[in-house]
Protein backbone atom coordinates (compact mmCIF):
# COMPACT_ATOMS: atom_id res chain seq x y z
CA UNK A 1 0.00 0.00 0.00
CA UNK A 2 2.94 2.53 0.70
CA UNK A 3 4.29 1.98 -2.93
CA UNK A 4 1.46 2.31 -4.67
CA UNK A 5 1.17 5.78 -2.53
CA UNK A 6 4.61 6.57 -2.98
CA UNK A 7 3.99 5.83 -7.10
CA UNK A 8 0.89 8.25 -6.95
CA UNK A 9 2.43 11.10 -5.32
CA UNK A 10 6.16 10.54 -7.82
CA UNK A 11 3.68 10.29 -11.17
CA UNK A 12 1.46 13.35 -9.80
CA UNK A 13 4.52 15.57 -9.63
CA UNK A 14 5.86 14.05 -13.10
CA UNK A 15 9.06 12.43 -11.98
CA UNK A 16 7.83 8.96 -12.58
CA UNK A 17 6.10 7.60 -15.74
CA UNK A 18 2.76 5.60 -15.88
CA UNK A 19 3.06 2.34 -13.89
CA UNK A 20 1.75 -0.93 -13.80
CA UNK A 21 2.49 -3.01 -11.32
CA UNK A 22 0.99 -6.95 -10.20
CA UNK A 23 1.88 -8.40 -6.28
CA UNK A 24 1.15 -10.67 -3.74
CA UNK A 25 1.20 -10.54 -0.13
CA UNK A 26 3.57 -11.86 2.53
CA UNK A 27 2.24 -12.49 4.88
CA UNK A 28 -1.54 -12.49 4.07
CA UNK A 29 -3.26 -9.69 5.04
CA UNK A 30 -6.64 -7.58 4.92
CA UNK A 31 -7.07 -4.39 3.25
CA UNK A 32 -9.14 -1.84 4.46
CA UNK A 33 -10.89 0.95 2.77
CA UNK A 34 -9.51 4.74 3.57
CA UNK A 35 -12.64 5.56 5.46
CA UNK A 36 -13.92 1.74 6.87
CA UNK A 37 -13.53 1.73 10.94
CA UNK A 38 -10.50 -0.55 12.27
CA UNK A 39 -11.56 -4.29 13.09
CA UNK A 40 -13.42 -4.46 16.26
CA UNK A 41 -12.48 -6.47 19.12
CA UNK A 42 -14.56 -10.09 18.02
CA UNK A 43 -12.67 -9.58 14.28
CA UNK A 44 -9.40 -8.42 15.66
CA UNK A 45 -8.87 -11.78 17.30
CA UNK A 46 -10.19 -13.87 14.69
CA UNK A 47 -7.75 -12.32 12.27
CA UNK A 48 -4.86 -12.51 14.92
CA UNK A 49 -5.62 -16.24 15.58
CA UNK A 50 -5.05 -16.85 11.85
CA UNK A 51 -1.75 -14.52 11.61
CA UNK A 52 -3.68 -12.13 9.50
CA UNK A 53 -2.59 -8.65 10.03
CA UNK A 54 -4.68 -5.49 8.68
CA UNK A 55 -3.86 -2.81 6.55
CA UNK A 56 -5.56 0.59 5.35
CA UNK A 57 -5.58 1.27 1.50
CA UNK A 58 -5.24 4.82 0.37
CA UNK A 59 -8.43 4.10 -1.47
CA UNK A 60 -12.18 3.70 -0.36
CA UNK A 61 -13.96 0.58 -0.77
CA UNK A 62 -14.37 -2.55 1.21
CA UNK A 63 -12.49 -4.93 2.92
CA UNK A 64 -10.55 -7.45 1.28
CA UNK A 65 -8.17 -10.45 2.16
CA UNK A 66 -5.13 -10.83 0.47
CA UNK A 67 -3.89 -14.20 0.68
CA UNK A 68 -0.77 -16.12 0.55
CA UNK A 69 1.22 -16.11 -2.76
CA UNK A 70 -0.67 -18.15 -5.12
CA UNK A 71 -4.18 -17.46 -3.74
CA UNK A 72 -4.52 -13.64 -5.02
CA UNK A 73 -3.08 -11.32 -7.44
CA UNK A 74 -3.25 -7.74 -6.71
CA UNK A 75 -2.65 -4.78 -9.29
CA UNK A 76 -2.33 -1.37 -9.67
CA UNK A 77 -2.20 1.39 -12.25
CA UNK A 78 -1.13 4.74 -12.04
CA UNK A 79 -1.13 7.40 -14.50
CA UNK A 80 -1.72 11.00 -15.02
CA UNK A 81 -5.25 13.10 -15.18
CA UNK A 82 -6.12 13.21 -18.77
CA UNK A 83 -3.63 9.87 -19.96
CA UNK A 84 -5.35 9.27 -23.42
CA UNK A 85 -7.28 6.12 -23.97
CA UNK A 86 -7.07 5.21 -20.15
CA UNK A 87 -8.57 7.69 -17.82
CA UNK A 88 -11.91 9.74 -18.55
CA UNK A 89 -13.12 10.50 -15.23
CA UNK A 90 -13.35 7.99 -12.13
CA UNK A 91 -16.43 6.05 -13.41
CA UNK A 92 -14.90 6.17 -17.17
CA UNK A 93 -11.29 5.02 -16.41
CA UNK A 94 -12.70 2.25 -14.36
CA UNK A 95 -14.57 1.14 -17.48
CA UNK A 96 -11.58 1.20 -19.52
CA UNK A 97 -9.34 -0.35 -17.07
CA UNK A 98 -11.84 -3.14 -16.41
CA UNK A 99 -12.90 -3.57 -19.73
CA UNK A 100 -9.37 -4.11 -21.20
CA UNK A 101 -8.74 -7.01 -18.04
CA UNK A 102 -11.77 -8.50 -19.39
CA UNK A 103 -9.79 -9.04 -22.85
CA UNK A 104 -7.27 -10.42 -21.02
CA UNK A 105 -9.00 -12.61 -19.13
CA UNK A 106 -10.35 -13.94 -22.04
CA UNK A 107 -7.43 -14.85 -23.25
CA UNK A 108 -7.14 -17.21 -20.34
CA UNK A 109 -10.78 -19.19 -20.90
CA UNK A 110 -12.95 -16.74 -18.40
CA UNK A 111 -16.19 -15.57 -19.97
CA UNK A 112 -16.19 -12.09 -17.65
CA UNK A 113 -18.35 -9.02 -18.10
CA UNK A 114 -18.46 -5.84 -16.62
CA UNK A 115 -21.40 -5.25 -13.86
CA UNK A 116 -23.90 -2.88 -14.97
CA UNK A 117 -23.71 0.67 -14.27
CA UNK A 118 -27.05 0.80 -11.69
CA UNK A 119 -25.89 1.71 -8.28
CA UNK A 120 -28.03 0.13 -5.81
CA UNK A 121 -29.06 2.10 -2.76
CA UNK A 122 -27.60 1.64 0.73
CA UNK A 123 -30.73 0.41 2.01
CA UNK A 124 -30.51 -3.03 -0.55
CA UNK A 125 -27.30 -3.68 0.55
CA UNK A 126 -27.26 -5.28 4.57
CA UNK A 127 -25.73 -3.45 6.71
CA UNK A 128 -23.00 -6.20 7.04
CA UNK A 129 -22.28 -7.02 3.78
CA UNK A 130 -21.41 -3.31 3.26
CA UNK A 131 -17.34 -4.91 5.28
CA UNK A 132 -16.52 -7.02 2.62
CA UNK A 133 -15.13 -5.98 -0.93
CA UNK A 134 -16.56 -9.18 -2.28
CA UNK A 135 -20.07 -9.07 -0.96
CA UNK A 136 -21.58 -7.37 -4.17
CA UNK A 137 -20.15 -5.65 -7.15
CA UNK A 138 -20.49 -1.57 -8.16
CA UNK A 139 -20.68 -0.56 -11.72
CA UNK A 140 -18.34 -1.53 -14.25
CA UNK A 141 -16.44 -3.88 -11.48
CA UNK A 142 -15.85 -7.68 -13.10
CA UNK A 143 -18.29 -10.14 -12.91
CA UNK A 144 -17.69 -14.19 -14.35
CA UNK A 145 -21.41 -16.02 -14.59
CA UNK A 146 -23.09 -13.13 -11.74
CA UNK A 147 -20.18 -13.17 -9.37
CA UNK A 148 -17.75 -10.82 -8.34
CA UNK A 149 -14.43 -11.78 -9.91
CA UNK A 150 -12.48 -8.40 -9.57
CA UNK A 151 -12.75 -5.92 -7.20
CA UNK A 152 -11.13 -2.36 -7.46
CA UNK A 153 -11.29 1.08 -5.72
CA UNK A 154 -9.50 4.52 -6.99
CA UNK A 155 -8.11 7.51 -5.66
CA UNK A 156 -7.52 10.62 -7.57
CA UNK A 157 -5.22 13.69 -7.04
CA UNK A 158 -4.83 16.83 -8.60
CA UNK A 159 -2.66 15.00 -10.89
CA UNK A 160 -2.54 11.71 -11.13
CA UNK A 161 -4.60 8.81 -10.43
CA UNK A 162 -4.43 5.09 -8.48
CA UNK A 163 -6.80 2.01 -9.31
CA UNK A 164 -5.64 -0.90 -7.34
CA UNK A 165 -8.05 -4.18 -7.08
CA UNK A 166 -7.79 -7.71 -6.12
CA UNK A 167 -8.36 -10.70 -8.48
CA UNK A 168 -8.33 -13.76 -6.98
CA UNK A 169 -6.81 -16.73 -8.25
CA UNK A 170 -7.68 -19.58 -5.85
CA UNK A 171 -7.96 -17.82 -2.76
CA UNK A 172 -10.98 -17.81 0.03
CA UNK A 173 -12.15 -14.66 0.98
CA UNK A 174 -14.07 -16.52 3.62
CA UNK A 175 -11.99 -15.55 6.62
CA UNK A 176 -13.88 -12.39 6.72
CA UNK A 177 -17.28 -14.16 7.02
CA UNK A 178 -15.62 -15.11 9.63
CA UNK A 179 -14.43 -11.95 11.17
CA UNK A 180 -17.39 -10.21 10.01
CA UNK A 181 -20.35 -12.62 10.40
CA UNK A 182 -22.75 -12.16 7.75
CA UNK A 183 -20.62 -10.40 5.53
CA UNK A 184 -19.71 -12.54 2.95
CA UNK A 185 -21.86 -15.02 0.72
CA UNK A 186 -19.99 -17.63 -1.06
CA UNK A 187 -22.47 -17.05 -4.42
CA UNK A 188 -21.54 -13.54 -4.86
CA UNK A 189 -17.85 -14.08 -6.27
CA UNK A 190 -15.76 -15.94 -7.68
CA UNK A 191 -11.92 -16.88 -8.53
CA UNK A 192 -9.71 -17.86 -11.51
CA UNK A 193 -9.53 -21.45 -10.53
CA UNK A 194 -13.09 -21.78 -10.16
CA UNK A 195 -13.85 -20.09 -13.14
CA UNK A 196 -11.47 -22.21 -15.32
CA UNK A 197 -11.15 -25.52 -13.25
CA UNK A 198 -7.47 -25.65 -13.32
CA UNK A 199 -5.04 -23.86 -10.72
CA UNK A 200 -3.83 -20.62 -12.83
CA UNK A 201 -0.27 -19.46 -12.35
CA UNK A 202 0.57 -15.33 -11.13
CA UNK A 203 3.12 -14.85 -13.92
CA UNK A 204 0.44 -16.15 -16.63
CA UNK A 205 -2.26 -14.32 -15.51
CA UNK A 206 -0.24 -10.68 -14.68
CA UNK A 207 1.27 -11.05 -18.24
CA UNK A 208 -2.18 -11.98 -19.73
CA UNK A 209 -3.41 -8.73 -17.93
CA UNK A 210 -0.30 -6.41 -18.98
CA UNK A 211 -1.23 -7.34 -22.45
CA UNK A 212 -4.62 -6.27 -22.26
CA UNK A 213 -3.25 -3.00 -21.09
CA UNK A 214 -0.29 -2.40 -24.04
CA UNK A 215 -3.31 -3.48 -26.26
CA UNK A 216 -5.79 -1.13 -24.63
CA UNK A 217 -3.32 1.99 -24.48
CA UNK A 218 -1.53 1.32 -27.65
CA UNK A 219 1.79 1.27 -26.11
CA UNK A 220 4.76 -0.72 -25.29
CA UNK A 221 5.06 -2.08 -21.20
CA UNK A 222 8.17 -2.09 -20.38
CA UNK A 223 9.97 -3.57 -16.96
CA UNK A 224 11.22 -1.00 -14.51
CA UNK A 225 11.97 -0.20 -11.08
CA UNK A 226 10.96 2.35 -8.19
CA UNK A 227 12.69 5.33 -8.39
CA UNK A 228 15.11 7.12 -5.58
CA UNK A 229 12.03 9.43 -5.27
CA UNK A 230 9.37 6.70 -4.59
CA UNK A 231 11.79 4.43 -2.34
CA UNK A 232 12.22 7.72 -0.23
CA UNK A 233 8.28 8.04 -0.30
CA UNK A 234 8.24 4.10 0.83
CA UNK A 235 11.08 4.73 3.86
CA UNK A 236 8.64 7.78 5.17
CA UNK A 237 5.43 5.97 5.35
Amino acid sequence: MACDAAVLAAVGRGIAPPTLRFYEWSPPAVSLGRHQPEPDPRAAAVLAARGIAWVRRSTGGRAVYHGPAGEELTYSIVAPIGTPLLDGGRSESCRRIHGAFIDGLGRLGIEASLAPAVRRTAAAIRPASRLACFAASVPYEITAGGRKLMGSAQRRTRHAFLQHGSLPLAGDQRVLGDAWPGSLRPDRWTTVASETGRTPDFQTVAEALADSISRAVNARLVPGVLTPAENDEIGAA
